[in-house]
């Protein structure tokens, strides 16, 4: 008999642990439950802090990381797990309230443990692949500046030019034609990647470098001399043609000439599918640097005037007192774009005949965007 009591013992209490914790369960189910809702809570206003957080850094050209999607999506799969376990409470469709109670329990802490989760080193965004680059802002062409468009983009799209050259005087509107280009060049299959480099009247061959692998989201050491880094830079553009697909640099504000060699750009051909376009005010760089030239006309009278009109407001353009003012003053700019906005800004709001007057006899002969931004500091009171 005695050899029985021993096992018998030991059975019930090896029952009597479990049945301990299910007791629990019964006696402490609404502790259970206001836990589950506190950690419900903490994880839903969590998701919304998060997501908040999201929206104000995903912009264009960015998406979230893979860790922070992932989360999300973890999130969702126990809210869902929570949402039935809720229910379950609200219509008690358990049979025994401790079984309900160790359902609540381990729920409880798998909304604890997702929450613990959410957080993230730095911002929860990086830069998104697929973005061939980010849309540049830009004004409306007007006059010839839409064919010019044209013609550069024709060249782009085809196999044929390598290097183009958009020429024109200081002001005619070369940038804001190659922004238009770039914009719809975006959404185009043709191009993995656009890279725009501002380079001004003094070329600076390692900030240009630099600018250039900062848009290939890489880096060259700064203690290495230009030679070395041109070599580097080479590779690095080669390597990726090969891998990724055809690129376009533009150039904008060239003043003179300069092999691409020296900063490490790969020569555009038909086999590598580089293409390479500059603005520039001279036809001598243009030819030295082997580019199909573009030449950008100045605007003719009628458009000149119809773009000075848009821009000084409507109680200006329709003064008839004002109309052969106005006619003079646009003829001073000689067709240059952006001269007549710049004097439609200053002449704004300005009704006074004398004024105007003034401001024909001030702008004689001044033919150059340099003189406008002179001229417009200058008192225009009669």
């Amino acid at each position: 008999m005695a050899e029985l009591v021993g096992p018998i013992l030991a059975v019930i209490k090896f029952i009597g642990r479990p049945a301990r914790k299910y007791l629990k369960y019964q006696r402490k189910f609404t502790e259970y439950v206001a836990d589950f809702k506190q950690a419900l809570d903490d994880l839903l206003a969590k998701k919304a802090d998060i997501q908040r957080q999201l929206d104000d850094e995903c912009d264009y050209g960015k998406m979230p990381k893979q860790e922070v999607e992932r989360w999300f999506k973890k999130v969702e799969e126990k809210l869902a797990h929570a949402q039935h376990v809720e229910d379950k409470v609200s219509k008690g469709k358990c049979l025994f309230r401790s079984s309900l109670g160790k359902l609540v329990d381990e729920t409880t802490q798998a909304l604890k443990e997702v929450h613990a989760e959410g957080h993230f080193s730095g911002r929860l965004v990086v830069d998104d692949p697929s973005i061939v680059a980010v849309k540049l802002s830009t004004q409306n062409l007007v006059g010839h500046q839409a064919s010019v468009r044209d013609e550069i983009y024709r060249y782009l799209m085809g196999d044929e030019v390598g290097m183009i050259g958009v020429c024109g005087m200081g002001g005619i509107g070369k940038t804001t034609i190659m922004k238009d280009v770039y914009n719809r060049l975006i959404p185009e299959a043709k191009f993995k990647k656009l890279i725009w480099i501002t380079v001004s009247r003094n070329i600076d061959i390692r900030s240009i470098q630099r600018d250039i692998v900062s848009q290939l989201k890489s880096e060259l050491p700064d203690h290495e001399n230009t030679i070395v880094r041109a070599g580097k830079l080479s590779k690095m553009l080669r390597e990726m043609l090969r891998k990724q697909g055809r690129y376009a640099l533009i150039l904008d504000d060239v003043w003179s000439s300069f092999p691409l060699e020296d900063i490490g750009i790969v020569e555009p051909t038909k086999n590598n599918g580089f293409k390479v376009v500059l603005t520039t005010r001279s036809e001598e760089v243009i030819r030295s640097m082997g580019c199909k030239k573009v030449q950008v006309p100045c605007l003719s009278m009628h458009e000149a005037m119809n773009l000075f009109l848009s821009k000084v407001g409507q109680d200006i353009s329709e003064n008839p007192t004002l109309k052969s003012s106005m006619r003079l003053v646009v003829a001073e700019c000689d067709g240059l774009p952006l001269a007549i906005v710049t004097l439609a800004a200053c002449m704004r709001g300005i009704s006074n005949p004398r004024v105007w007057k003034n401001a024909v006899n001030e702008l004689r002969g001044y033919v150059t965007l340099e003189t406008f931004r002179i001229w417009k500091t200058r008192c225009l009171a009669p």
